[in-house]
């Protein structure tokens, strides 16, 4: 009898090209998937911390968290210290919109009515520019309104950035009048449209 050989095992096909590239397309999607899901519950945290001077004793504080997809509005408490600014914190994947800004009238007048007093502006810097610079004054003798609609602020994670309702006026004083911002959160489109 004569003994056969086995008979050989047949080779597994090498992937193609087309193959591997399905392969790294679904991996690429599955990962951005991931990173949109977890920019979907990463909050945009806003907290200002307002000290007394000089001695830094903490007088109050707010924080509140934006997730993505909620209207953004967050009340500056006014001040003359730049380290009074709010400090915001943009995940990665988040986009922060400020589109207005306002101070409450009757709050307005009576800070006007102090010597000195000539309103207020929003200012605001980045981790670019850490600079506070003005994006909108309420000035009482050139202001028309006690509010802005435009201003197109949009600001992408992850940043740290920080705004400030900065008191203009001649002299110091405890008198402080609040800003309102308002806009949007939401995830940035660029990273995954």
């Amino acid at each position: 009898a004569s003994a056969s050989a086995p008979a050989p095992a047949a080779a597994t096909p090498a992937p193609t090209p087309s193959t591997q590239q399905q392969t790294q397309e679904q991996q690429q999607q599955a990962q951005l998937k991931m990173k949109k899901l977890l920019a979907s519950r990463s909050p945009l945290t806003a907290l200002q911390q307002i000290k007394e001077h000089p001695s830094e004793k903490l007088v109050s504080e707010q924080s509140i968290s934006f997730l993505p997809g909620s209207p953004f509005s967050f009340s500056l408490r006014g001040s003359l210290f730049e380290s009074d600014s709010t400090i915001l914190r943009i995940p990665d994947g988040v986009k922060l919109t400020i589109s207005a800004a306002s101070v409450e009238r009757k709050s307005m007048e009576e800070f006007s009515k102090q010597k000195g007093s000539i309103g207020v502006s929003l200012r605001i810097s980045t981790e670019e520019n850490p600079q506070l610079l003005p994006i909108w004054t309420f000035d009482k003798e050139k202001s028309k309104s006690y509010g802005v609609t435009d201003l197109g602020v949009v600001v992408c994670g992850p940043r740290t950035m920080r705004l400030l309702a900065y008191m203009e006026m001649g002299f110091s004083s405890k008198m402080s009048v609040d800003v309102g911002v308002f806009g949007s959160v939401s995830l940035d489109g660029d990273k995954f449209d």
